[in-house]
């Protein structure tokens, strides 16, 4: 039995603030007191949107499986859609060395490129099932990331080792992505 869920739920409508609150970064982009302000704002509707879809389920007496499909594409794309914002004025503003950005981005850009390799090569297609769903480190890498952003924005002597700390977890989050994503793959019949 299908049914459809509603979109315009409680931690759906959580989750879609984050997009005005990227919208309103470029507002005072320069100022770091209130883009710092903007990002627990938006760690806070991540934890309440999760909170609320969690409480939801074990309500209705529905496992975290079994959550709707809307909020699992839904909150990840507000998710980078805030980070990306948020790094950009901070690239805008600050001028951080490019060694500081790939850090600051590396999760992003090593999950690219195993979205774009699962998208265009057979063989990987055939290994991999890319769900990039939330997990601790995951969540670590993103909370590591304001860090170093709010020490990016405040000129803080702790922005190089922020940095390293986010590139490491961000990477670490991707290798327990593509393990999880590997051994879903093993466990399907193939088509």
């Amino acid at each position: 039995m299908s049914r459809t869920e509603p979109f315009f739920t409680a931690p759906n409508l959580l989750t879609l603030s984050r997009v005005p609150l990227a919208a309103l970064v470029w507002f005072r982009h320069s100022d770091p007191v209130y883009i710092i302000s903007l990002m627990v704002a938006a760690g806070t509707t991540d934890v309440l949107d999760g909170w609320l879809e969690r409480r939801a389920l074990r309500r209705e007496g529905r496992s975290e499986d079994s959550a709707p499909a809307a909020g699992k594409w839904l909150d990840p794309v507000c998710d980078k859609l805030f980070a990306f914002s948020v790094i950009a004025a901070v690239i805008v503003t600050r001028r951080p060395p490019v060694y500081l950005i790939l850090l600051l981005v590396a999760r992003e850009i090593v999950q690219t490129l195993v979205t774009l390799a699962w998208k265009l090569v057979p063989a990987v297609r055939a290994r991999l099932r890319p769900e990039f769903q939330a997990s601790l480190t995951g969540k670590a890498a993103t909370v590591a990331q304001f860090f170093t952003i709010a020490a990016i924005l405040t000129a803080h002597p702790w922005q190089v080792p922020l940095a390293v700390i986010t590139g490491v977890l961000g990477i670490a989050a991707i290798a327990l992505y593509i393990r999880r994503s590997w051994k879903a793959a093993a466990t399907e019949p193939l088509k």
